[in-house]
């Protein structure tokens, strides 16, 4: 296996907060032989890792079939700076256009052959800033495709604050009503409609939080060149199981060296 370079970075968001992450980089990358990058968005809760390392096994992957790549952490989600409560789908979405500016920036990287790769509400930030950020591949893994469904989730598992209506506690965290109210207004369908480039959807069997008709309206509304859509058969939401997740990183990984 070839060796793999890996460095802890943190870069500003629109606001001027730090936002921490990983890069991952082919030892043979270098300004004169730039890799192609991809970035990574976790999901609604989640983190730079996600769950059972889901997102560094891949990431560790790619660098070893030569594509860089960067995980970070959204603002006020895992090491980056900020409270969960004050984040919304639309600091996210801005966070993520931030990330693409910032894996552009590296010397060892390609600007040029970027793609994107996000697990659930990460799904639905990669499809609304994949047309505007001219990526070059996407993968979506139980992606959202319909940002209303947060309020249900809520309704759910969710439980009023004592502070008042502007948070509800959901797993353990304080979440803005905003952004339950304001994520109804990111329509990642449409965006991915506007998206020619190489899309691929993957989603598990039996998703217990994203219903597999999301990944059929994704795969509906693309216009893209080259599209695809793979049902993991059992999964659930996150692909724990190791025949499992190992599916999903060598789809992803065949996917970004045939289209990066």
């Amino acid at each position: 296996m070839s060796a793999i370079k890996e460095s802890l970075v943190e870069f500003p968001n629109a606001r001027g907060k730090l936002l921490r992450g990983m890069i991952h980089l082919p030892a043979a990358a270098s300004a004169r032989r730039p890799a192609p990058g991809v970035v990574f968005f976790h999901g609604f809760t989640g983190d730079r890792m996600e769950s059972h390392w889901l997102f560094i096994k891949c990431a560790r992957r790619l660098a070893r079939e030569g594509v860089a790549s960067l995980r970070f952490d959204f603002y006020g989600s895992g090491e980056s700076e900020g409270e969960f409560r004050e984040a919304t789908l639309q600091s996210e979405i801005s966070d993520a256009r931030q990330a693409i500016r910032f894996i552009r920036r590296q010397k060892a990287i390609d600007p040029d052959r970027t793609g994107l790769c996000g697990l659930s509400l990460g799904g639905c930030v990669a499809a609304a800033v994949a047309p505007a950020a001219k990526a070059q591949a996407l993968v979506l893994w139980s992606a959202v495709a319909h940002p209303s469904i947060l309020q249900l989730l809520a309704a759910k598992g969710g439980t009023q604050t004592p502070g008042g209506p502007a948070f509800i506690e959901y797993d353990a965290r304080e979440v803005s009503v905003r952004l339950l109210r304001d994520a109804a207004k990111v329509d990642p369908v449409k965006a991915l409609s506007r998206f020619r480039k190489p899309t691929l959807i993957i989603h598990p069997g039996k998703d217990e939080t994203v219903p597999r008709s999301h990944a059929q309206d994704f795969l509906a509304a693309s216009r893209a060149r080259v599209k695809e859509k793979v049902i993991i058969p059992g999964a659930d939401h996150t692909f724990t199981g190791l025949a499992w997740e190992s599916e999903v990183i060598r789809r992803t990984v065949d996917w970004f060296r045939a289209y990066l």
